[in-house]
C-alpha cells in the first residue's frame, strides 16, 4: 500500500510540474506521461524524444536469393515461336504434340499479357537456354509449375532477373500455367526482390483477367476462403498465394482507373529499388505493401480501414455475393464462401466468443449473429479484446434477408490499444449481424507489418456480444 501511495504522489507532482513547464514554454504539447517518467527517474527538463529503436540487422529483409541450375538439356534443340521470344524444351519422352501445345499456350499468354494488358516483356536470359527467349522446360511427369530466376547480371542497376519455367508435360491446365509462367517471369524482370508469394498472386490475377477459370482456380479460392485467418500478403510461396489474388482484384476495382491489371502491375514497378547487395537474401524495401500503404493510406487509420473494407467484401464472395462485391469470382460458387469462426443465434446472447484459430497478420476473422427472433428495439453491445502488440480493425455489418449489406458500422480503430467497445442500435430489417476483424500485424505505428519478416506470429481475440 505504501508503494502505491508513494507512486501516486510522484504522479501528482509530475502532473503539476508538467503544467508549470508547459506554461513556461519548456514542454511542447501535453507530454505529461513522458514528463512523469523522467521525474520518476530523477530527470528534469523537457521530455526526451527518442526515435524508434532500429531493427536488428539479423532480421531478413526479403526472400532467399536462390538460382537453381536449369534442367539438363538446356542446349538441346528447342521448339521456338516465330512471333515472340518464347521456347519450349522437352525431355526425350515428351511427345511433339505436347511440346507444340505448350508453345501455343505460351504464345496466347504473351499476346494477352504483353499485347493486350501492355505488361513489359520478360528480360532476355543472355542465351542461357540457347537464345534470349523465355524458356519453358517440359518434364515427363506431373511436376507443378516452378518459375526460377537466373543469377542477375552484375552490371544491372536495380533488382531484376531473367527467369525460366519448369512444368510437367501432363499438365491438364496448360493455358493457365503458361500464363502463370509468363506472368511470374515478367514480375522477376520488374522487381526481383519482391516475394515469391506476391509474384504468384500477381500472375494468378492476370490469368483471371485474360483467361477462363479452371478447377485449379476454384481449388485456390477454396483454400484461401477456408482459412481466412492466414496472411493475405506473405513472403514464402504457399497454397494461399493464388487465392490472395482476390486482394488484387478488390484493389483494381476499388482504386484502379478501369484498366484491368494495371494497378497491381504499378505496385511492382513502384516497389523496385536499387540493386540489393550480394547476400543470401534480397533486400525487399520498399515492398508492394509499402507502396499500397503510402498510396492509399494518408494515415495508418486510413490504411487499416482499407484492409477492413477488403475483409468485409471478402465475406460476400461466391454464392454469398448478392451485391456484386466480386463479380469476376462468381465461378467460385460455394467454394468462395468464407469460413465463419462462430455462427450464433440472437436469442442465445450474451455470449463471449473466441476463435479456434488465431489470426495471422493481414488475416481476417468472421463472426455471425443470426436474427432467429425479432430484435424489436433491441440494441447490440460489443466488446472487443485482443493480444498485444498488434492492432485489430473491426467492422459490424447488418445484412438483410436478401444477403445484401444494409449498413456498415465502423468500430473505433486504436493503434496502441487492445480493447474497444461499440453499441449498434436499430437492428430492424436485419437477418443477421456480421462481425469482421482484421489483424494489422506489426509492432505498433512505428513498425507496421512487413511480409518479409516470416515466420508470422498469430494473435487471438475475444468478442463479448450482448443484447439490451
Amino acid at each position: 500500500m505504501r508503494r502505491a501511495v508513494k507512486s501516486q504522489r510522484f504522479r501528482n507532482v509530475a502532473r503539476r510540474l508538467g503544467v508549470c513547464l508547459a506554461a513556461a514554454g519548456l514542454v511542447v504539447g501535453s507530454d505529461l506521461a513522458t514528463t512523469e517518467a523522467q521525474i520518476l527517474r530523477g530527470i528534469t527538463g523537457p521530455p526526451i524524444r527518442r526515435k524508434p529503436a532500429p531493427l536488428s540487422v539479423a532480421l531478413p529483409l526479403g526472400a532467399q536469393t536462390e538460382f537453381p541450375p536449369r534442367p539438363p538439356g538446356a542446349d538441346a534443340p528447342a521448339a521456338c515461336s516465330f512471333r515472340f521470344p518464347l521456347c519450349v524444351h522437352a525431355a526425350k519422352t515428351v511427345s511433339d504434340t505436347e511440346v507444340m501445345t505448350a508453345l501455343g499456350a505460351l504464345e496466347r499468354a504473351y499476346e494477352r499479357l504483353v499485347g493486350v494488358l501492355h505488361a513489359p516483356a520478360p528480360l532476355p536470359d543472355d542465351a542461357r537456354g540457347g537464345g534470349p527467349s523465355l524458356d519453358l522446360y517440359l518434364l515427363r511427369d506431373a511436376s507443378p509449375l516452378r518459375v526460377e530466376a537466373d543469377a542477375p547480371d552484375v552490371v544491372v542497376s536495380h533488382d531484376a532477373a531473367s527467369a525460366y519455367c519448369v512444368l510437367g508435360a501432363s499438365d491438364p491446365a496448360i493455358d493457365r500455367d503458361a500464363t502463370l509462367c509468363l506472368g511470374e517471369a515478367i514480375a522477376w524482370g520488374i522487381d526481383a526482390s519482391e516475394t515469391p508469394f506476391s509474384r504468384r498472386a500477381l500472375a494468378t490475377y492476370w490469368w483471371l483477367v485474360v483467361g477462363s477459370p479452371t478447377s485449379a482456380d476454384v481449388a485456390a479460392y477454396d483454400d484461401y476462403q477456408s482459412a481466412p485467418e492466414r496472411s493475405t500478403v506473405a513472403r514464402e510461396p504457399s497454397r494461399y498465394a493464388e487465392g490472395s489474388a482476390a486482394f488484387l482484384d478488390y484493389l483494381d476495382r476499388d482504386k484502379g482507373r478501369g484498366d484491368p491489371g494495371a494497378l497491381p502491375l504499378a505496385t511492382f514497378v513502384l516497389s523496385g529499388r536499387a540493386r540489393s547487395p550480394l547476400a543470401e537474401r534480397w533486400v525487399n524495401e520498399p515492398d508492394t505493401l509499402d507502396v499500397l500503404r503510402t498510396t492509399f493510406g494518408a494515415t495508418s487509420t486510413d490504411f487499416a480501414r482499407e484492409l477492413c473494407r477488403f475483409a468485409v467484401a471478402r465475406a460476400f464472395m461466391g454464392t454469398r455475393d448478392a451485391g456484386g462485391a466480386f463479380p469476376d469470382l462468381a465461378f467460385t460458387g460455394d467454394f468462395g464462401r468464407v469460413r465463419f469462426e462462430w455462427s450464433v443465434p440472437f436469442s442465445s446472447l450474451p455470449r463471449n466468443l473466441a476463435p479456434s484459430r488465431a489470426v495471422f497478420p493481414l488475416g481476417a476473422t468472421y463472426l455471425w449473429v443470426s436474427m432467429d427472433s425479432p430484435p424489436a428495439k433491441s440494441t447490440l453491445t460489443l466488446s472487443f479484446d485482443w493480444e498485444p502488440p498488434v492492432a485489430f480493425a473491426w467492422s459490424v455489418v447488418l445484412v438483410g434477408p436478401d444477403g445484401r449489406a444494409l449498413r456498415t458500422v465502423d468500430v473505433p480503430f486504436l493503434e496502441r490499444g487492445t480493447h474497444v467497445e461499440r453499441t449498434v442500435e436499430d437492428l430492424s430489417g436485419a437477418a443477421g449481424v456480421l462481425i469482421v476483424g482484421t489483424n494489422l500485424g506489426g509492432l505498433g505505428p512505428s513498425y507496421p507489418f512487413d511480409p518479409d519478416f516470416e515466420p508470422f506470429e498469430p494473435h487471438a481475440y475475444s468478442v463479448y456480444v450482448a443484447k439490451q
